[in-house]
């Protein structure tokens, strides 16, 4: 277990620890909730890195006939609207937990728990979002959101426009670059194709 800073403990207990889980996997032709790395589950992985952090809550937000059975703790969520993306999710999520959310999502397996933390440390109540940014863009699929954010989420949803970068340049948002230490190749690989799910295969095989 990880030794965290205070400030770090107390974003966390401010906070709930989301996966979203709910994508059709259109491109991947398979649902990549299932997938494994190392012949660990990544939606299980993912929690472990989440659950090292004191969170107010943890859940996993998934659509109908997704749901399934989850360690004592974490909340599943069903998508209120399906087939948005991750919008939906996000908006899913903090209409029914209370506080912000620390979001990450089940086809970014390699996030890890001092990425985490590094976000955690930017933690900005007064921000609507607490994004990540580095020289291959943005990041809002590892992000933080606040629930003064959902009025601007449902009226986007409303209006038909799911695409969350256009809702950040409306918002109070902080962008935060990501430093050299992490690499942007490994933490935030997705997996959007098979042939994404083998490149993140080796870049697992080549760090163990």
């Amino acid at each position: 277990m990880r030794l965290y800073g205070s400030f770090v403990k107390e974003a966390a207990r401010h906070l709930s620890g989301i996966i979203l889980a709910g994508g059709r996997s259109s491109r991947f032709g398979k649902d990549k909730s299932q997938l494994e790395l190392a012949g660990t589950r990544v939606l299980k992985r993912l929690l472990g890195v989440l659950g090292q952090f004191p969170f107010r809550q943890m859940a996993v937000v998934t659509a109908q006939g997704k749901a399934e059975s989850w360690p004592d703790g974490i909340v599943t969520l069903l998508d209120d609207q399906e087939g948005l993306g991750a919008i939906g999710g996000i908006t899913t999520a903090l209409r029914h937990l209370s506080g912000g959310v620390l979001v990450t999502a089940c086809d970014m397996p390699l996030l890890s728990a001092p990425l985490v933390e590094w976000l955690l440390d930017h933690y900005d109540p007064h921000a609507d979002a607490v994004i990540p940014r580095h020289p291959g863009g943005i990041e809002p699929l590892f992000g933080i959101y606040e629930e003064n954010f959902l009025p601007a989420l449902e009226e986007a949803i409303r209006t038909g426009r799911y695409a969350l970068h256009f809702l950040f340049e409306e918002a109070r948002v902080r962008f935060i670059d990501v430093p050299a230490q992490f690499s942007a190749e490994h933490e935030f690989a997705n997996i959007n194709t098979p042939e994404d799910y083998e490149r993140i295969v080796k870049l697992t095989e080549r760090k163990t």
